[in-house]
C-alpha cells in the first residue's frame, strides 16, 4: 500500500469515522509525522517492537527504557516482550527485571515481599518420594521381591499422615 501524500510506502494506517463514515487514511513515515500522527521522537523504521519500546519510554519512565533494552541471560526474553505478553520466560527473570518488576507487584499486590500462605512441608516427604520411585523402577525390572519390600516400606509412613 502506498502513501495518499507521496506515494512512498504505507506505514500508518489510520481508520476514523467521521459523521458515520469510515475514512481510511494510508501515510508513510514521514507524512505522518507532518500530520502529527507520530511521536517526534518516535523510530523511523515504525515496526512494533520500536514503536512498543518508544511509547513504554515515554509513557512509563527512563527507568523502563533501560529495563526495555535488558534480556534474561537464561531465557532471552527481552523486558519490553514480557510487558507485552505478560509472561516471564522463566524464574531467572524475576532476578533480571527486578527493577521493573517491584513497582508492578507493589501496585498489584500492595507489597514486593510474599506474607500469605505457603504449601506445608511433610515431614519425610522426600524420602517417600525416593522409595516410591524405586518402587516403578523395581515393577519395570520385574523384581517382585524388592517391590514388596518397598512396597511394605511406603505404607506405615502413608498411613501416618
Amino acid at each position: 500500500m502506498t502513501c495518499q501524500r507521496c506515494q512512498d510506502e504505507a506505514v500508518v494506517h489510520l481508520t476514523e469515522l467521521v459523521d458515520g463514515r469510515r475514512r481510511e487514511r494510508h501515510l508513510c513515515a514521514g507524512c505522518a509525522r507532518k500530520a502529527g500522527l507520530v511521536l517526534p521522537e518516535a523510530p523511523a523504521d515504525l515496526g512494533l517492537d520500536a514503536v512498543l519500546t518508544s511509547l513504554i519510554k515515554k509513557h512509563v519512565g527512563e527507568l523502563v527504557g533501560e529495563l526495555a533494552e535488558s534480556s534474561c541471560p537464561d531465557c532471552r526474553l527481552r523486558y519490553v516482550d514480557f510487558r507485552t505478553s505478560g509472561r516471564l520466560g522463566c524464574p531467572h527473570d524475576y532476578r533480571a527485571f527486578r527493577e521493573g518488576l517491584l513497582p508492578m507487584l507493589q501496585r498489584f499486590h500492595g507489597a514486593t515481599r510474599h506474607v500469605g500462605k505457603r504449601a506445608r512441608v511433610r515431614p519425610g516427604a522426600a524420602l517417600r518420594l525416593r522409595l516410591r520411585s524405586r518402587l516403578r523402577q523395581a515393577v519395570a525390572r520385574e523384581d517382585y521381591e524388592e517391590a514388596a519390600r518397598l512396597r511394605d516400606q511406603i505404607r506405615p509412613k502413608d498411613q501416618n499422615e
